[in-house]
């Protein structure tokens, strides 16, 4: 029962064990752990004392009380529960997996790190590579560890988490290398000036690139955040398109660095051709692409780096008879481009005709946000986060949120969510993924978006997501109820954004939960600056404009404040940063106005989706609200730290029953 999510007959299962065979340790220990997932933390902490008095050497039971404490936040004794759980059973994989989840919420990384590391070594679970990645995404090496490469190398490809996640070790790891920090640093001091491919790589510096995996791994996987970085990676495509062009580089050279020129294609892509280039570069480009085209028309073959260094400045699919390209047998390297550049985008245009239409857009502001996202859907990702288990969805948020006071209930079965706002389906393919106990309708205004998430969705193997293109705003109309709604980063992208809230709590069932984002007023505000700076100068929203924008607020960054703007993950391609600072509609809202909208429409709140280091803070600034559910302190909360919700305010509620 309890693995079926069907808690309370599991719960009363566990209790007639119990009045059979009083002295059962283990239905004890069951027992607290289906309190657990009720959110009943008090009685799951007795149940567990009652199984240790019972067996004082029972490490599950030791295991299951140490959530129950941290859950009560008592974070000390947590911590002494699942340290007597591993003196009893040193090679206990949950034990070590919960000890690293509590230490990294305290801030303390390197700890954590070091006891995930042991749970990897004795039995590699999802769960355990989950709390890898919690762990190492925030730790900023000093010096190289092999180990932590070569398992976000892993991490990246297989992939562990979204990779997104990654980006920042992985940065860190490549430039601890120190023939490849050289080119970077080189690079940054020569910036905006061009250095030669000879000075850009030095004698060993080409050789390095081609060799580390984990660098080519993170430019196959996800957008590269760092200016330095780009800085060198866009010298690297010059010097790249100069070989190809045989200007420069012997063959031997260009096999040797085939992979990483062949991966740097690929970012480009990614990231949407964002790197700057000059007037002489494109002007090569194009020269290089005419050839490529020429060659195609005649059916002669080119050389290997032809195909690469025109997809590092031009989507491959835009030429004429691209297809053919994939007639010819390439290096497993270059074939991996022409199926990025190629072969999906093919796939994609082939869906656009098959996604149904569910309502008419005819709002004039949601007609601007529709056009966006077809020039730009948002955003171009390559790899979700993997499949989990939960066969319970309200036993995962009695988890989540132990010690929020909602309706707690078991039902039984599969649960019917809507996503609105789907963009281009990772949202919607990560919950169909971790809840496979979920039906999804997934809606969106943009075909170009809807058509890529149909792709990923296919090449995923899933079934049960239903795309459909719609309005939020009459989605009233739509005969259909859901058990959730999960819509983020959406609502304040319309003319009206409690407007649109009403009508997706109309299709909520009661007693029906809901995922929101929402811009923080507070958080944005170095973003707001950045958007007067560029209406200030005058530029527009295409690619060009957005190409040379960033330049300018690089440079302007050195005097004027822009926050954490040229930081965000969002900043380094095209599409993310057109959403962040061009987007044609946005509101910023505060938590007052949150809270206000609650509590008219007799909304429970259950808790922020936030970082558990975050959470612990303010759980020691306000330890009056275990639960951490008062918008009002949380309010008090962010004044204190704007950069609290520079992402969005992400949270869950719960509709009367």
């Amino acid at each position: 029962h309890q693995s079926l999510g069907r808690l309370d007959e599991s719960e009363a299962s566990y209790r007639r064990a119990l009045e059979i065979k009083p002295d059962y340790a283990e239905a004890h220990n069951n027992l607290g752990n289906a309190f657990l997932s009720l959110g009943r933390l008090g009685e799951s902490e007795a149940s567990c004392l009652r199984a240790l008095k019972i067996k004082p050497d029972f490490a599950e039971a030791y295991n299951n009380l140490g959530n129950a404490l941290q859950g009560l936040g008592r974070l000390g004794e947590a911590e002494a529960s699942y340290r007597r759980a591993l003196k009893i059973k040193p090679d206990y994989p949950e034990a070590l997996n919960n000890l690293a989840l509590l230490l990294n919420a305290q801030g303390k990384a390197t700890t954590a790190l070091h006891v995930i590391k042991q749970s990897l070594r004795i039995k590699e679970t999802a769960e355990a590579r989950n709390v890898f990645v919690s762990c190492v995404k925030h730790i900023r090496l000093k010096r190289d560890d092999n180990d932590i490469r070569i398992d976000v190398t892993r991490a990246l490809a297989e992939p562990w988490c979204r990779p997104d996640d990654l980006a920042r070790i992985s940065i860190d790891l490549v430039r601890l290398n120190p023939e490849i920090e050289g080119c970077i640093v080189r690079a940054a001091a020569a910036w905006p000036l061009r250095l030669s491919a000879q000075d850009l790589f030095g004698p060993n510096g080409l050789a390095m690139l081609a060799a580390d995996t984990l660098l080519c791994a993170l430019l196959v996987s996800a957008p590269v955040c760092d200016l330095d970085l780009e800085r060198f990676l866009t010298m690297a495509r010059r010097a790249m398109l100069q070989a190809a062009a045989g200007m420069t580089a012997s063959d031997a050279e260009i096999g040797t660095a085939l992979s990483f020129y062949s991966a740097l294609a690929r970012q480009c892509f990614i990231n949407e051709y964002v790197f700057s280039y000059t007037n002489d570069e494109i002007r090569e480009a194009g020269n290089l692409r005419d050839a490529l085209v020429a060659a195609l028309e005649a059916g002669t073959q080119s050389p290997s780096l032809w195909p690469v260094a025109v997809a590092a400045y031009f989507p491959l699919y835009s030429l004429p008879h691209a297809a053919r390209l994939l007639d010819t047998e390439w290096p497993a390297d270059v074939a991996a481009v022409l199926a990025q550049q190629v072969r999906e985008p093919t796939e994609e245009l082939q869906e656009r005709t098959r996604v149904p239409r569910m309502t008419d857009i005819e709002n004039a502001v949601s007609l601007s946000v529709q056009n966006q996202y077809e020039e730009n859907p948002y955003p171009r990702w390559v790899k979700a986060e993997p499949a989990g288990n939960v066969k319970d969805f309200v036993g995962y948020l009695c988890r989540k949120f132990p010690l929020s006071a909602f309706r707690r209930y078991g039902k039984s079965g599969g649960v019917d969510v809507m996503i609105a706002g789907c963009g281009t389906g990772r949202h919607s393919i990560e919950v169909a993924r971790h809840f496979q106990c979920a039906q999804v309708l997934a809606v969106d205004l943009s075909i170009s978006s809807l058509s890529y998430a149909r792709r990923k969705t296919r090449e995923l193997g899933l079934t049960s997501i239903e795309y459909a293109q719609a309005d939020l705003l009459k989605l009233g109309s739509l005969d259909r109820s859901f058990d959730v709604v999960e819509s983020v980063g959406v609502l304040h992208h319309l003319a009206d954004p409690w407007a649109g809230w009403r009508v997706l709590l109309s299709l909520l069932r009661p007693a029906g939960f809901m995922k929101l984002g929402f811009y923080s007023e507070v958080a944005r505000r170095h973003i707001v600056k950045a958007r007067a700076f560029i209406a200030g100068q005058g530029y527009g929203a295409t690619a060009d404009d957005i190409r040379r924008c960033r330049q300018d607020l690089t440079v302007s960054g050195k005097c004027l404040d822009f926050g954490n703007v040229l930081k965000s993950s969002d900043f380094f391609t095209i599409s993310t940063c057109r959403d962040l600072l061009f987007h044609v509609q946005e509101h910023h809202i505060t938590l007052t106005a949150i809270d206000a909208f609650l509590r008219d429409n007799q909304l429970t709140f259950l808790g922020f989706e936030i970082g558990d280091g975050v959470l612990n803070e303010y759980k020691l600034r306000f330890p009056d609200n275990p639960a951490a559910t008062n918008l009002g302190q949380w309010q008090m909360f962010e004044r204190e730290m704007p950069d609290t919700f520079f992402g969005m305010y992400q949270f869950w509620i719960q509709k009367a029953g």
